[in-house]
């Protein structure tokens, strides 16, 4: 029984340290929840206002299955026409790493993606030979932070994005840790082994 005891808290251990945070910080990131809002094969244009958890500014388009849609429902920067940005605001913990990802498909010439996040504004140019890519940024930051999707294209084609994602990046335990657990842990067995045999 002792050795079962010392097993599951070696597995409990084991597990807690391998614990990830993959949670989506940013709400309405695939987009999927509006299928009411547009039906299959079309769009539905947005001037202001706000999408789920999105704010919009200018003009931009759920679109459904067409116009470079990535999966189902996904969001064209370039309006009804363009340009128009979404965006969302989080309250970073201070010196957390967070991993902003994104799924970006090209529709049409200059289709450029302009992305801000940690007070950093970087463009993207889809590229020509892949229809759809998955982009990634990492940063450290902290306080109340912006993350914004937009385009400067006027024209009724725009980057399209869907599956934005904000996770903070897991710490590493250190072996050492490992180590100082695992001695911890076969003292609380030896321990629970002599209480038995008393």
């Amino acid at each position: 029984m002792n050795s079962q005891v010392l097993a599951a808290f070696l597995a409990l251990g084991l597990c807690t340290g391998a614990a990830h945070a993959d949670t989506n910080l940013l709400g309405d990131g695939n987009f999927e929840s509006f299928s009411a809002q547009v039906a299959n094969g079309t769009y539905t244009a947005f001037y202001g206002g706000t999408i789920g958890a999105w704010t919009v500014t200018g003009s931009v388009d759920l679109i459904r299955n067409a116009y470079g849609a990535i999966d189902d429902i996904s969001v064209d920067l370039a309006g009804t026409p363009g340009p128009g940005w979404i965006s969302q605001t989080f309250n970073a913990v201070a010196g957390q790493t967070y991993t902003l990802s994104w799924d970006l498909s090209k529709n049409g010439p200059g289709t450029q993606l302009d992305v801000s996040f940690g007070g950093v504004t970087t463009s993207y140019a889809p590229v020509a030979s892949v229809a759809n890519e998955t982009l990634s940024w990492t940063a450290t930051v902290s306080g109340l932070q912006t993350v914004s999707f937009g385009t400067a294209v006027a024209s009724y084609q725009g980057p399209v994005v869907d599956n934005i994602s904000l996770t903070t990046v897991s710490a590493v335990p250190e072996p050492a840790s490992y180590t100082l657990m695992l001695a911890g842990l076969a003292t609380v067995g030896l321990i629970a082994g002599r209480r038995k045999q008393r």
